[in-house]
């Protein structure tokens, strides 16, 4: 080949370079080697991470399932490793496969003579079709296994709660035993340490569904059918959960808390919650309501040891609620003991006087397709009132309290902070 000096001319096939003034061919061969050594690199690293994850310690986000509190959590979790694992696997297998075969069977310019081909082998064909099969059975086995097991665990509890979906919160039940059936909250699920638990779901409007990842796994909740689910949290703390099924406009907003304690202090606050607000009394006992509550809240909230009862209560199916068509519960939240609560709006902020403001001024605004602001204001969402009037609301409310003070989160939860802190950081 001639060239004049600082002239590369290219043949097909094959690469050239000049160097230290003298030609240099080089063959496509090179060229795939640098490229299979590339791919074998970055197999390992991808191995390597995936690797490197596993090991990682348990995760403390409030939502993961890979801290569970309870014995129902942690056979999802087993069942979930198992997957994980299995999968871990799999995945090792395939990168080693195509590395291999990038790298065994690259093209090299002697060769002269194809591969053997192996389309059509029925001993392939049997192979790849029977792992996948073993695969999928040990993973179906324990699943299904696990599935019964927990069926017949939610059977029955030490106390049975009635949870409702709406859109967007939570409303709270408290059936059984007898000494608590009167308690009704909202967005809020308070139970005993040790105690299990057995969650009835209802829904009058849309598919929700019931999350908890630390203490159960996720249950829908459909209009005209009851699912339950049971557990038993062995932890004292404060453990989130959440909608996980899009239900509308704030799907998104519709959170919820499950707060573990020890007996005493359950006992305590179920004690404060049937008695109502500190305040002053009326001549039957019961604590006087604000003039504004009851002028503009009262018909969809109650409030328990006041005279705040709207006529939409229980689980009469034939009554509808005002204010929220396809509901048969309550309209709004019970807002019993409110200023204890850690949050608002289930659970999307702090419980500060600054964002009740908010809240009472415009809820759709922080909320879309609240409810509220249809049932007080002419539209638009917002409640159309003065600040007088919200001022008035907000002292009112915030002292919801009852005469010992609220009840406290339990010592030692993990997750205290985290609710103390919702939406006001």
């Amino acid at each position: 080949m001639r060239s004049r000096p600082g002239l590369v001319r290219f043949d097909k096939g094959s690469r050239i370079s000049v160097r230290g003034g003298k030609m240099d061919r080089r063959g496509p061969s090179r060229g795939r080697k640098s490229f299979a050594r590339r791919l074998a690199t970055l197999g390992t690293m991808a191995m390597v991470a995936l690797v490197a994850l596993a090991a990682c310690g348990e995760d403390k986000s409030p939502y993961s399932t890979l801290s569970p509190r309870s014995s129902v959590a942690e056979d999802i979790q087993g069942i979930y490793k198992l997957i994980f694992w299995l999968a871990l696997v799999v995945f090792v297998g395939v990168q080693f496969a195509i590395v291999y075969t990038a790298v065994r069977y690259r093209r090299r310019r002697e060769d002269e003579v194809r591969p053997p081909q192996i389309h059509g082998s029925k001993t392939l064909e049997i192979v790849w079709t029977i792992i996948p099969a073993v695969v999928l059975l040990i993973i179906f086995i324990p699943t299904v296994q696990k599935m019964y097991e927990q069926n017949d665990y939610a059977q029955d509890g030490d106390y049975v709660i009635e949870v409702y979906g709406k859109q967007w919160w939570w409303e709270v039940h408290y059936k059984e035993p007898q000494e608590v059936a009167t308690v009704v909250t909202a967005n809020e699920i308070r139970v005993p340490i040790g105690k299990k638990v057995q969650i009835k779901l209802f829904s009058n409007n849309v598919i929700h569904s019931f999350y908890v990842p630390q203490l159960a796994g996720k249950l829908d909740v459909v209009p005209g059918h009851e699912n339950i689910l049971a557990f038993q949290a062995d932890n004292v703390g404060t453990y989130f959960g959440e909608c996980a099924e899009f239900c509308g406009d704030s799907h998104a907003w519709m959170r919820f808390q499950v707060i573990v304690e020890p007996q005493d202090q359950f006992d305590t606050w179920v004690a404060a919650y049937n008695a109502g607000p500190a305040g002053e009394k009326n001549d039957d006992g019961t604590t006087k309501v604000n003039t504004n509550f009851a002028a503009f809240c009262m018909f969809c909230h109650n409030v328990n040891g006041t005279n705040a009862k709207i006529a939409a209560t229980g689980l009469d199916e034939t009554q509808p609620a005002a204010g929220q068509p396809g509901t048969t519960q309550t309209a709004g939240p019970n807002l019993s003991l409110f200023g204890c609560r850690p949050t608002i709006g289930a659970g999307i902020m702090a419980n500060t006087p600054e964002n009740l403001t908010a809240w009472l001024h415009d809820p759709a605004a922080i909320k879309e397709g609240a409810y509220m602001g249809i049932s007080i204001g002419p539209g638009e969402g917002k409640t159309h009132l003065t600040d007088d009037q919200v001022n008035d609301l907000v002292n009112y409310l915030e002292s919801l309290k009852p005469e010992g003070g609220c009840p406290v989160l339990p010592e030692g939860s993990e997750n205290a902070d985290v609710a103390s802190s919702i939406g006001g950081s």
